[in-house]
C-alpha cells in the first residue's frame, strides 16, 4: 500500500508558481524547485510527473487567476465606464513600483509563448477571454448611453487588454504608481465617451478613487 502524502498539493503548486515566476522555467533548476517546494525528488515525480508537469500546473493556475481578475470588470453596481476606470486604477495601484508578486502568466508568455505550443495556446485563450471581458464592459457602457454606439467594442476590448497587461509589466519593472496611473487614466481618452459617460466619470463614486 502506498504511503499517504504528507504535503498539500495546492501549497506545492503555489510555491512552484512563485519559483517559476521569479526565475522562469529555464532558470529554475530541479534542485531549486525542490528547495522551493520542500519536496524530495521522488515525491515530486510521484505526485506531479516532473518539472515540466509541475510547471504547467502552476502556470495554468496563475493563468486562471489572471483571467478571473479581469472578469470582475463585468460585475458590480458602478456604471460600466467607471468600472473600466476602476480596473485601470486597480492595476496601477497593485503593480506600481514592483509591489505585486511576479506573474507566472506574464513570465511564461514572454519566455515560452513563441516556441512552446501548449503555453502559446493557453496564453492566446486567456488573452482572448480577457479581451472579451473588456469588450463586454464596453458594450454595457454603450447600452447605458455612456459610450458612442458606433465604437468598435472588440477593438477597444483588445486595446484595454494590451494597456492593462502593459501597465502590469511596466510596474513589475519598477514604474511608479503615479506613472501607471497617468498611463491608465490617459488611455481612457481613446474611448468615445458621451456626455452622460463624462458625467459618470466626473462623479466621485465607485472603488476607483
Amino acid at each position: 500500500m502506498p504511503r499517504p502524502r504528507t504535503f498539500d498539493e495546492a501549497d506545492v503548486v503555489a510555491r512552484a508558481r512563485q519559483a517559476f515566476a521569479d526565475t522562469g522555467f529555464a532558470g529554475t533548476s530541479l534542485d531549486a524547485l525542490l528547495e522551493a517546494t520542500g519536496l524530495a525528488r521522488q515525491s515530486l515525480y510521484n505526485a506531479f510527473g516532473g518539472k515540466r508537469e509541475l510547471f504547467m500546473r502552476a502556470f495554468l493556475s496563475d493563468t486562471a487567476e489572471a483571467v478571473d481578475a479581469v472578469e470582475t470588470i463585468r460585475h458590480g453596481s458602478d456604471h460600466p465606464v467607471t468600472r473600466i476606470r476602476a480596473q485601470l486604477v486597480h492595476v496601477a495601484v497593485t503593480h506600481g513600483s514592483a509591489q505585486a508578486a511576479p506573474s507566472l502568466f506574464t513570465k511564461a508568455a514572454v519566455e515560452l509563448g513563441a516556441h512552446d505550443p501548449q503555453v502559446a495556446s493557453a496564453v492566446a485563450t486567456a488573452f482572448d477571454t480577457m479581451r472579451a471581458h473588456y469588450a463586454a464592459c464596453i458594450v454595457d457602457a454603450q447600452e447605458a448611453g455612456e459610450v458612442d454606439p458606433d465604437a468598435d467594442a472588440d477593438s477597444l476590448g483588445a486595446y484595454f487588454c494590451a494597456v492593462m497587461e502593459g501597465m502590469a509589466t511596466l510596474g513589475g519593472s519598477g514604474a511608479s504608481r503615479a506613472t501607471l496611473l497617468d498611463i491608465g487614466l490617459t488611455s481612457l481618452g481613446a474611448v468615445p465617451v458621451t456626455e452622460l459617460g463624462r458625467d459618470h466619470l466626473g462623479r466621485d463614486d465607485g472603488s476607483w478613487s
